[in-house]
């Protein structure tokens, strides 16, 4: 399994969630809430961000409630 950083809708608001793919590749989960950018040093929360501006090069993905 592989995850990555995405952008998601959310009933109207867009945020960023962590996003989970199976093996084939397709959407297999995502967290249940939006992610903030973190690190143990200021270079490891530099790297994360530049994966949320990867994440804001991507098509929106639908939020669904289950």
């Amino acid at each position: 399994m592989s995850w990555e950083y995405r952008v998601m809708n959310r009933n109207g608001d867009l945020a960023i969630y962590e996003v989970y793919y199976g093996e084939n590749g397709r959407v297999a989960g995502y967290s249940e809430n939006p992610t903030n950018p973190r690190g143990e040093t200021l270079e490891e929360l530099r790297l994360d961000c530049e994966l949320y501006v990867k994440a804001l090069e991507k098509p929106i993905l639908e939020y669904v409630e289950d």
